[in-house]
């Protein structure tokens, strides 16, 4: 639905959308850590020839304007997402919130920083809330899919979340039924609040931008109105994303970003 709103830059921000989409699967989807490591280093240095001469992977053929070679989003915003990928290879929990943190803003905050960055943001201050609201919805991601990376071995609420809340890995890693634990639902309740406090308060800031950074994060801020939607839906019906897959209803999901691309200005 994001989509909608990138207007004529909607076939690069797509193509580019695929190879992310294609770099973040890595370490889910190749069982062997080596063999995911390996493909994520070809990434890397098949992105850096591709600055250099005009690539030749489909996906990035599509990105270069022309026959040209690739020109944006800047190289290190490339790499910072393949280099936090090869992390997330060894990674499958997170010790503390400030370490995830780092990855998040190296991984989801660098991707929303190039979506910006194609769409023509400039300044300084437009790309670092585009980072901020990289944070926002990854926190949103990570709750909305907790139960099927639970399912995988995977856990990104840091223990140190756990902890203070004194939950125990095992409650996410192997939920029981419903209705959740009081403690566990505690936890759940400060993730969605942090959650959304952080898309909130990035839209906030965004409003504040002169019109044309305002368009450039347009598709962001699409994008953070929905996950707004999702996190008020996951609080309202207590979390059942730990045993089914949950998600907006195609209508309210384009209900709702139309509504955040005509009121945006």
């Amino acid at each position: 639905m994001a989509l909608r709103s990138c207007g004529k830059r909607r076939p690069t921000i797509e193509a580019w959308l695929h190879w992310w989409h294609e770099v973040s699967n890595t370490p889910y989807h190749v069982t062997d850590p080596s063999v995911a490591e390996k493909k994520l280093a070809w990434w890397a240095k098949a992105i850096t020839l591709s600055f250099e001469i005009p690539p030749q992977h489909p996906l990035l053929k599509a990105i270069a304007p022309g026959s040209g070679v690739l020109t944006s989003p800047p190289i290190d915003l490339w790499l910072s997402q393949v280099h936090a990928m090869s992390d997330l290879c060894a990674q499958t929990r997170w010790l503390d919130d400030a370490t995830l943190n780092r990855h998040i803003d190296g991984s989801t905050g660098a991707a929303c920083q190039s979506v910006a960055c194609m769409m023509g943001a400039k300044e300084e201050g437009s790309l670092q809330i585009a980072r901020e609201m990289g944070q926002g919805l990854r926190r949103a991601h990570i709750l909305a899919r907790l139960g099927q990376d639970a399912k995988k071995g995977w856990l990104h609420i840091p223990i140190d979340w756990l902890q203070k809340h004194d939950v125990k890995a095992h409650a996410l890693l192997k939920p029981a039924p419903t209705p959740h634990p009081p403690q566990l639902v505690q936890l759940l309740d400060a993730w969605q609040t942090d959650a959304t406090e952080r898309l909130k308060q990035s839209l906030s800031s965004a409003a504040q931008l002169p019109r044309k950074d305002k368009r450039a994060l347009k598709p962001l801020v699409v994008l953070c109105k929905l996950n707004l939607q999702l996190l008020g839906d996951l609080k309202q019906q207590q979390y059942p994303m730990l045993h089914q897959r949950v998600s907006v209803g195609p209508w309210r999901k384009l209900w709702t970003s139309r509504k955040a691309a005509w009121t945006w200005f």
